[in-house]
């Protein structure tokens, strides 16, 4: 008897999904995008709340990734940029904010309801005013097709399908689809790709700008990545790095989408060469200094005023203010600071606000070259095993923590944690620098002069034969020019200096 009610309540919850997936996906017939003239589902996220979330996540946008780069010409310059172009799009209600993030990484992206970023590092890389415009379009176009709706919309569906699937009791086939459904919708499809650039270049178009800007930025990008492989020594897949691996595109691809767009590719417009390379004269290249560098195998915040050296087999990597730590064994370490309230020790931080809710063993206080610290240890169960994760809280000063996070591999445990000790008690202060008094390296935009080399102008001549070749190829790649090819006199070029 109880066999048959619950199969009577298993059947009443098959059917109520049922219709609630019918319901939803239904609606598409009734929604037809203005944009691309197409019926897109987009049944659970309104333009209202693209909005809303869009103004929820721009401050954390910001701070997880640089900070608004602090230039206000700069920024009015790309606002400019990015309000021309949206006043061609079809939906004019949403109201686009354009934001330059000081992070030296080349990428650019955007959030629902308008928000729309790019780094200093993709600013740094275009050569004209086209090619900034192209990506600016394409992340419009983005908006405007609202595929982070339609992203959020399918997700929601493939979570109730996994309800629906393990209502009958499809054990295994459920949990798949979730997780095939997660994978799938973790970035935007080529479909989607190629509305954004058909877009894009239909508002470059509109806007008076030279569409071929896009086709040149996106090799352009591709020889970055691959230089940026070769410096790494890691053999990554150039497909990967950064705007490549969030925006899988390929010049084909855009070709046809200025058929698409009955966008003439020789139609001409503006490129703004000149104007460009102008504003972008004293951009911050690469990472900044006020965030930590690393040389070596050591860090150095310079700012706050601290060193520490990780073992010679770990990689680091340093990135908007955290220090990534790789070594054998798939050990990882994260170092960061955090704000605390003056007076609680290191100690009570980390058991009543790091940790707090968790539980930890060994809680000790610790002297690390005369800074007060403190150290405990969890373990984790993973799909990959057990996980011990080592905390180690240090006082910079009455209101900042410095919080190493080690996690090792049951397996890798025990040499991991000899290392990792090294680490944290390599930890020690230097004196500290204010921010406008560290050396930083910037663009500087320079007029070719006659006789001038591609050697000479990458100040290339005194270092070894293969680091000469690699600061070669970097101006040629920052500058947009092939293999073996010289600049012309009396153009402007881009010439990476640190100012006295």
């Amino acid at each position: 008897m109880s066999y048959r009610i619950g199969s009577i309540r298993r059947a009443a919850r098959v059917l109520a999904l049922i219709a609630v997936l019918a319901a939803m996906t239904g609606l598409h017939a009734c929604t037809v995008n203005p944009a691309t003239g197409q019926r897109s589902f987009t049944a659970f996220m309104s333009p209202d709340q693209e909005r809303r979330v869009g103004r929820q996540q721009d401050p954390m946008i910001r701070e997880q990734l640089g900070g608004r780069y602090e230039d206000e010409p700069l920024h009015d310059y790309v606002d400019r940029i990015g309000q021309a172009l949206a006043a061609n799009a079809e939906l004019p209600d949403i109201k686009f904010t354009f934001t330059v993030l000081n992070a030296p990484d080349v990428n650019a992206f955007a959030l629902p309801g308008g928000f729309i970023y790019v780094t200093r590092g993709l600013i740094a890389l275009a050569d004209n005013e086209a090619q900034l415009a192209g990506v600016l379009a394409h992340e419009i176009g983005h908006v405007t097709a609202r595929h982070a709706a339609q992203r959020y919309s399918w997700a929601s569906v493939a979570q109730l399908g996994g309800m629906l699937l393990r209502a009958t009791d499809a054990k295994g086939f459920g949990e798949a689809f979730d997780l095939g459904g997660k994978i799938f919708l973790s970035s935007y499809s080529r479909d989607q790709e190629f509305e954004a650039d058909t877009l894009g270049i239909r508002y470059l178009s509109r806007a008076g700008y030279d569409p071929t800007g896009v086709p040149q930025f996106l090799a352009k990008l591709r020889e970055h990545a691959i230089l940026a492989s070769e410096q790494a020594g890691t053999g990554q897949n150039p497909d990967q790095f950064q705007l490549l691996g969030t925006h899988p595109r390929t010049i084909d691809r855009v070709d046809r989408a200025m058929r698409a767009a009955l966008v003439n590719p020789d139609q001409g417009g503006r490129i703004g060469t000149e104007a460009y390379l102008r504003r972008i004269d004293g951009l911050l290249h690469g990472p900044d200094p006020a965030k930590g560098e690393i040389r070596g195998q050591t860090f150095i915040q310079h700012v706050a005023g601290y060193r520490f050296s990780a073992p010679d087999s770990y990689r680091m990597q340093a990135s908007n203010g955290r220090v990534l730590i790789q070594g054998p064994g798939n050990v990882q370490a994260r170092v960061d600071e955090a704000p605390t309230t003056s007076g609680v020790s290191p100690s009570r931080y980390l058991a009543g606000v790091w940790a707090a809710r968790t539980r930890l063993s060994g809680l000790e206080r610790l002297n690390i070259n005369g800074l007060d610290a403190a150290t405990a240890a969890l373990k984790a169960r993973t799909a990959r095993g057990t996980v011990e994760i080592r905390l180690v809280a240090v006082r910079l000063s009455p209101k900042k923590m410095l919080r190493f996070k080690i996690l090792m591999p049951g397996g890798a445990a025990g040499r991991a944690s000899v290392a990792m000790r090294r680490m944290t008690y390599s930890l020690e202060t230097i004196p500290a620098v204010a921010p406008d008094r560290l050396p930083t390296r910037r663009i500087v935009t320079h007029r070719v002069q006659p006789g001038e080399t591609v050697a000479a102008l990458s100040q290339a001549p005194s270092r070894s034969s293969k680091s000469r070749a690699q600061a070669e190829r970097a101006f040629q790649v920052l500058n947009g020019l092939a293999a073996n090819q010289e600049p012309s006199t009396g153009t402007l070029v881009k010439l990476i200096r640190t100012p006295l």
